[in-house]
């Protein structure tokens, strides 16, 4: 079995503008210093079946929640951007919505996206 979000993590560690940006599964851990920045991939669903043939479906839909959060606004711009850039090369497009605010709690700028994608045509081991 395969899982798109550790494929998805894996490109965005390939990235050089990445490589010093803690990447996390579904929350921001608490032990990460307020000045980390981080991007955090959250599934929306599981994957679903999706473009069905003779009976059978011929691929996966997937859709994630990717937030960004650094205590610099430009920070957090550069690294949402990156983020794009790797989503767009894997096929998965930026859904309409999200969120771009500054939360004085945390003290940290937050870019939120969703994106949804699909896995290749009889690729379904997911």
């Amino acid at each position: 079995m395969k899982s798109m979000l550790d494929t998805l993590a894996d490109k965005l560690a390939e990235v050089p503008a990445l490589s010093n940006i803690a990447i996390h599964y579904f929350q921001r851990p608490e032990s990460l210093s307020e000045s980390d920045s981080s991007i955090v991939l959250i599934p929306l669903a599981p994957p679903q079946q999706e473009t069905f043939g003779s009976d059978n479906f011929l691929q996966k839909r997937f859709s994630y929640q990717v937030n960004v959060e650094s205590s610099d606004y430009y920070e957090t711009k550069r690294i949402a951007h990156e983020v794009e850039k790797v989503f767009l090369e894997a096929a998965f497009y930026q859904n309409t919505g999200g969120l771009d605010e500054y939360f004085e709690e945390t003290k940290r700028y937050v870019d939120a996206r969703t994106y949804r994608g699909f896995s290749s045509v009889y690729d379904i081991e997911y």
